[in-house]
């Protein structure tokens, strides 16, 4: 993913959680996961937690192109 890509995801997903981009990327560079998960719906949220709460998953997870791309991108 290139920067631009990374943006629009941050952009779509910030629409979709009621917050602004700038937030929403504070609060991930920050491992504020609480404030993230709590404006997502209880479905979704939950979904997360699970995969947070799988060691297996979460390494899947965090091992995709996709996920990679953003944890670039959110380090510097």
């Amino acid at each position: 993913m290139n920067n631009s890509e990374i943006n629009n995801l941050l952009n779509g997903l910030s629409q979709r959680l009621n917050t602004s981009p700038e937030a929403l990327k504070k609060n991930l560079e920050k491992g504020n996961l609480n404030s993230v998960l709590s404006k997502m719906n209880s479905s979704q949220a939950k979904k997360v937690q699970e995969i947070l709460d799988n060691p297996k998953q979460s390494e899947k997870f965090l091992n995709s192109p996709q996920a990679q791309a953003i944890i670039k991108k959110l380090m510097g």
